[in-house]
């Protein structure tokens, strides 16, 4: 049957042996200056010190390893359709429709990267409503792929509008505005910021169009630096490529960081809300 969870569609791919641990786990540095340093950088700023912490499609941890470095006092806990290798880090519960716990029992819930993989993305602002107790912080970052006036627009329009479900498992494409006013029918929304304006914006996606090709998909998911931290290049294409991502992550790393204020452009949107 079909899983209308998190990261739904991963549940195929990562039945495949050579495709897991694919998410990434180690610990991300808050400090780097790239995308993901910019929004672990959210992450562990709007953490609560104590208490504990779920975060919704944890992948492997990493950004819950990033947080047993940073906040080494919050109870930490994971869930996802798939299991993750091993950890001492925090606990994990696999999960599909529901989320596999109580009602109001943490301080905050983390989700990143993930709505846009979900086929209801309401149905899982309500689940993260319910786990939270009153006054719990909802911490989020959400691409924003379906404005008109897009790459990713533009990209579908010529290759299919398929394409990005296709390359990147993102079955939803929001608008901000939508995406907005449902997280504030069910939190109070404290704090947004903007990312992935027209550089980060055109080089995701630029490359997840280019991901339709199997030499392109493997880089990705095999070869990728940002995924595999310790792992040295394995040829003169690979090296060129993550050194090219590297590059442009450090563009739109300053390009998100003066422009958090700004919605034109930005493809993403970090933010911190409290349940009603």
């Amino acid at each position: 049957p079909e899983l209308r969870g998190v990261r739904a569609l991963s549940v195929r791919l990562m039945t495949d042996e050579k495709l897991k641990a694919r998410w990434g786990r180690e610990a991300v540095d808050p400090h780097e200056k790239s995308l993901p340093g910019l929004k672990a950088h959210f992450l562990v700023d709007h953490a609560p010190a104590k208490g504990r912490l779920l975060e919704i499609g944890c992948g492997e941890g990493k950004l819950l390893a990033t947080l047993v470095k940073e906040r080494p006092r919050l109870e930490l806990y994971g869930t996802d359709v798939q299991v993750p290798l091993a950890t001492p880090h925090f606990q994990f519960k696999q999960c599909g429709n529901e989320l596999p716990y109580g009602d109001g029992g943490f301080d905050a819930v983390v989700i990143f990267d993930v709505l846009e993989h979900v086929t209801n993305p309401e149905h899982m602002l309500d689940e993260a409503r319910r786990v939270l107790k009153p006054g719990g912080s909802l911490i989020a970052f959400v691409p924003v792929e379906g404005e008109p006036l897009s790459f990713y627009t533009a990209f579908r329009a010529l290759l299919g509008k398929d394409l990005y479900v296709e390359t990147k498992e993102h079955v939803v494409s929001f608008r901000h505005r939508a995406l907005l006013e449902a997280v504030q029918k069910r939190f109070d929304l404290h704090e947004v910021k903007y990312a992935y304006h027209l550089m980060g914006h055109l080089m995701d996606a630029t490359f997840f169009a280019a991901g339709r090709l199997g030499r392109i998909r493997r880089f990705w998911w095999k070869e990728n630096a940002f995924y595999n931290q310790q792992k040295k290049s394995e040829n003169a294409m690979s090296s060129v490529l993550n050194r090219a991502m590297k590059l442009g992550n450090l563009i739109a790393y300053w390009e998100s960081t003066w422009l958090s204020n700004v919605r034109a452009t930005s493809a993403g949107v970090l933010f911190e809300a409290t349940r009603i």
